[in-house]
């Protein structure tokens, strides 16, 4: 590859120390990608705590009575030393585990960090009639940051039938997703995220 490069600027006129330099800067420039690459390949989902080890969800079914309800045990991710998720484990009421399940590949329930899903609000008609009214909508809201916010589902043009708000630490890991009543607009139920982290 090298000799071929040296060819190459010989036949435009490029002198031998020019040509080093060019070499030498292209290397640096290799290199430098390469090792952003794997950086970036082994900081999935790490921040300044370290890597995910567990993530535990929690329902809270009574939140409309109780807002303080830390909720049930309904399951939890388990997560390798790269960031990925390789467990999922759900609970019973009772709190028994009622299954198990391992999971293979780079896959991750959440965004990864740095790299937010959207920046603005988004209108999807789900369904229209034969005239093009609109039969079922959702609307999706974000924040600035790319963080999915709040999500509305709608009948028609206007009518809210459900809507759920998101909440997120300062890592931009999800803490909490409210389903609300939307008749007496509080929440009825919150699913509550519970992180460890390898503490290496």
């Amino acid at each position: 590859m090298c000799v071929s490069f040296f060819i190459i600027c010989a036949k435009f006129g490029i002198n031998y120390n020019t040509m080093k330099n060019i070499l030498y800067v292209v290397i640096v420039i290799f290199l430098t990608g390469c090792l952003q690459a794997e950086k970036d390949s082994n900081t999935a989902l790490s921040n300044d705590l370290g890597v995910i080890k567990v993530c535990k969800m929690y329902s809270s079914y009574f939140v409309l009575l109780d807002p303080n309800d830390k909720g049930l045990l309904i399951q939890e991710f388990r997560f390798n030393r790269k960031g990925f998720v390789n467990e999922l484990i759900r609970y019973g009421i009772d709190g028994e585990v009622i299954g198990r399940f391992d999971i293979f590949g780079e896959n991750t329930p959440f965004p990864m960090p740095g790299q937010p899903q959207f920046t603005d609000t988004a209108i999807i008609v789900l369904d229209i009639d034969s005239l093009s009214e609109v039969i079922s909508k959702e609307k999706k809201v974000y924040n600035s940051e790319g963080f999915l916010m709040r999500v509305e589902f709608f009948v028609g043009e206007d009518s809210l039938t459900r809507k759920n708000t998101y909440k997120y630490n300062s890592e931009g890991y999800i803490l909490e997703d409210i389903y609300w009543d939307v008749d007496i607009d509080k929440p009825k139920q919150k699913i509550l995220y519970k992180y460890e982290y390898y503490s290496d």
